[in-house]
């Protein structure tokens, strides 16, 4: 992404873009400078960007068959009996315009005899065949829209569960891969659009079956009123192609912004910083910057309407020309003999009739093809995840006695440091061990190899006699119990936040029992609905808990599993002191039946530890009882120590 700073600031008069109210901000007071306005933004490395520019008429045509091949393969995935309605439907939607147009040219005839009530009667039954035909096309579009209504959300949904599935799944290292953040962000791009897959592709072919109805209805009628057809369609159809140029144009150079400022419209009417903003009085400025970009963006898609009316004029010019000259052409045909009045009555039917299909072709194409492009992340994203999915062994992993790391180091792709550098090391049953280090020592990494969530890229991790590169990682996790420093907040109810899928056979005692380890048993009494409390304060009805209780709920949650091996990272980093003394003191109580593994840089609580293990740049420096190792010179435990009774 690349910035470039504005020189100049909103003009007055332009607050109203994206609210009424005038505001005065306290950088416009008298003599104060006018802040700066926001810097552009171009995130040019977007894999896209331009794709409507650059593209030729062959690139759209040969990604279009492309999209809607994939939109009929998730449509046949999802839903078959609906796949099958709508392409039934647009086929006998086709057909029905082209027995209308043959009847209406066989009628035509009939009609312009010098006896209108003897036409008529010879007329009828070929209008009675051309209303049955537009009826029954008429029926066929709406079943067809039926059908994609029941359809849309099946794909959309199909395609989202996929792509988080393979989330939940991939390896941890998938994440750390360098740029698969903007390769994932592409791909939801892409199962976002499948909401509205299954319209546009049907709106588009519907448009080349009508087209097609209406040309081979023209052309067994008299082979010139082909020509005659391209003559009325060609010029609205270059019109419609740079019209879509147009809009994309705009589109792109608006992109960066409107982005930019929907993240930021987030961060305006969120309550979480709510504080933040009134009390450093960000009001002001925050609303100039987010006018600026609003102000950005209405002009330039101003701007872009000028170019589109210019060219839509000049499109329409050449269409009525040509409309003229379609039926000078027709008259002409008629008046030489080579054609009779009802077919050139028919003729200016179906030109109308093909004129509407190519209006919907044109437009529907643009929008295919760029489905047609981020449907194309979307299943480059699928495969690269699935092939990084968790599958590394069947091996069955129990509850171990012991845990051994025998040479393991692990390095992140990408990097040419190992994280953790090579590490032997025994854990046991009962023990309750400290991990210890400055930021970056490699901590987390450890913690990652030790409990499975990933596999080091050199040596071995041994649960018992179970080499864990080799194991079922889902047997692994069962009976692993880890509270990360970055806990979730999940917006479910409280009961939901401790147990958290695990089977319930013991009704809530088990709940009450976690509850009460941590301390939080008051706390979940005192919501309004208890356990079934919703926690959520963005939802109507839910309740919101200090950052405190959501930790000390973290922890209930891997109490609540009774694990085998309890990894708890800075577990009361939002604790007041009696709750970090209670949660220790739990975790001594529970240490004989599991091994327990605690990363903290409160240093007091270190002493709880059987042993402290003091990581320095991804190697163990030192290990040992904290009075051990804080009684030896030079020792980095000692030294933090020191640092921390500083303060």
């Amino acid at each position: 992404m690349t910035t470039s700073r504005d020189k100049s600031t909103v003009p007055a008069g332009d607050e109203a873009s994206c609210s009424s109210e005038v505001v005065s901000l306290p950088a416009a007071r008298a003599g104060a400078p006018q802040p700066s306005a926001p810097p552009e933004l171009d995130y040019n490395g977007r894999k896209h960007r331009r794709a409507m520019d650059d593209a030729t008429l062959w690139e759209m045509a040969r990604r279009i068959p492309a999209a809607l091949f994939q939109t009929a393969r998730l449509a046949w995935q999802v839903d078959r009996p609906m796949a099958l309605t709508i392409v039934v439907c647009q086929l006998l939607s086709g057909l029905g315009t082209a027995v209308m147009l043959g009847a209406v040219a066989e009628a035509l005839p009939q009609l312009m005899v010098a006896d209108p009530r003897q036409g008529l009667t010879h007329a009828w039954p070929a209008l009675t065949v051309a209303v049955l035909a537009m009826a029954t096309g008429a029926t066929m579009w709406i079943l067809a829209d039926w059908a994609t209504r029941r359809l849309n959300p099946k794909i959309a949904s199909a395609a989202d569960l996929q792509l988080v599935d393979l989330h939940m799944r991939a390896e941890l290292a998938a994440y750390d891969a360098e740029g698969f953040g903007d390769r994932s962000q592409a791909a939801e791009i892409g199962a976002l659009r499948a909401v509205d897959l299954a319209d546009d592709a049907k709106t588009l072919t519907n448009g080349f079956i009508q087209l097609a109805s209406a040309a081979a209805v023209l052309t067994t009628l008299h082979p010139l009123l082909l020509v005659v057809l391209l003559l009325s369609v060609v010029p609205r159809g270059l019109g419609g192609v740079i019209a879509a140029r147009v809009d994309y144009r705009v589109h792109d150079q608006t992109i960066s912004a409107r982005n930019v400022r929907g993240m930021m419209r987030w961060w305006l009417t969120t309550a979480e910083l709510a504080d933040e903003l009134r009390a450093n009085t960000m009001r002001g400025y925050l609303h100039f910057w987010y006018r600026s970009m609003c102000d950005r963006v209405e002009t330039r898609e101003v701007a872009g309407a000028r170019p589109y009316l210019r060219i839509t004029l000049l499109a329409a010019s050449l269409g009525g020309l040509f409309t003229l000259g379609m039926w000078a052409s027709l008259a002409g045909l008629v008046l030489a003999g080579a054609m009779t009045t009802a077919i050139a009555g028919t003729a200016v039917v179906a030109s109308q009739t093909a004129g509407r299909a190519l209006n919907s072709i044109i437009r529907y194409s643009t929008v295919m093809f760029h489905h047609g492009l981020y449907l194309s992340d979307y299943y480059e994203f699928i495969d690269e995840v699935r092939a990084m999915t968790t599958a590394r062994g069947t091996a069955q992993a129990k509850a171990p006695q012991q845990i051994r790391m025998e040479g393991a180091s692990y390095t992140y792709p990408s990097k040419d440091t190992a994280a953790v550098q090579p590490i032997t090391l025994t854990l046991n049953r009962g023990e309750v061990v400290a991990l210890v280090g400055e930021n970056g020592a490699g901590k987390s990494t450890l913690i990652r190899m030790l409990t499975g969530l990933t596999v080091p890229t050199d040596g071995t991790v041994r649960w018992d006699d179970t080499d864990l590169a080799g194991a079922d990682a889902e047997s692994v996790w069962r009976h692993v119990g880890l509270v990360p420093q970055k806990n979730g907040h999940w917006p479910l109810a409280a009961r939901e936040n401790i147990t958290l899928g695990q089977p319930r056979e013991h009704g809530d005692e088990r709940i009450w029992d976690a509850a009460e380890r941590v301390g939080m048993t008051k706390a979940l009494r005192d919501l309004p609905d208890r356990l079934e409390t919703l926690l959520a304060r963005s939802v109507w009805g839910g309740h919101e808990l200090s950052g405190g209780q959501w930790q000390r709920l973290a922890c209930a949650r891997a109490m609540y599993r009774q694990p085998a091996v309890l990894v708890l990272d800075e577990p009361t980093s939002e604790m007041d002191a009696r709750g970090e003394h209670q949660m220790f003191r739990e975790l001594r109580d529970m240490a004989p039946d599991r091994i327990t593994v605690v990363v903290t840089h409160r240093l007091d609580n270190v002493r709880m530890a059987d042993r402290v293990i003091v990581l320095d740049q991804g190697r163990i420096r030192e290990q040992g009882s904290f009075d051990e190792l804080v009684a030896i010179e030079g020792s980095l435990l000692g030294e933090l120590y020191a640092l921390a009774q500083d303060r």
